[in-house]
């Protein structure tokens, strides 16, 4: 081999060494992003009163594979229960929407109006002694 080949082949190893770099570089980046996400997902919803979601959402952020495998497994197990189980986490969060809500001005006036729409005579779902929008 001539010094010219030597010198040429040396760049096109460090070419292609620098883009091999960079490609993993950017995927890696992508990954990281998604798993911040996750991570700030998980505490709006956690926020939200959800416990399950946020949990698997914290393991997939922190690349614990085993604990999601093992959240997916109790999620199954949750909905094979039967409808009570999962009403009840429904609950839990209907209430801490509705905790969210009344700390704010505007959530109340949604609460307010919602309760309005309920108490209209013509509405068949009427909540009977529902407190009326101005009484919020």
């Amino acid at each position: 081999m001539s010094v010219l080949e030597v010198v040429l082949l040396s760049v096109i190893v460090a070419a292609v060494g620098y883009w091999a770099v960079r490609l993993m570089f950017r995927v890696d980046e992508k990954m990281e992003d998604a798993k911040r996400s996750a991570a700030q997902v998980a505490s709006v919803l956690s926020g939200l009163g959800l416990k399950e979601t946020p949990a698997f959402l914290l393991d997939f952020a922190v690349g614990d594979i085993s604990g999601m495998a093992e959240k997916l497994v109790k999620l199954a197990a949750l909905f094979l229960k039967g409808e009570s189980a999962v009403l009840v986490e429904f609950e839990r969060v209907f209430d801490g929407l509705l905790a969210v809500k009344l700390t704010t001005d505007a959530g109340r006036a949604i609460v307010a109006a919602k309760l309005s729409e309920a108490t209209e005579p013509s509405d068949p779902r009427v909540v009977k002694d529902a407190p009326k929008a101005g009484a919020v």
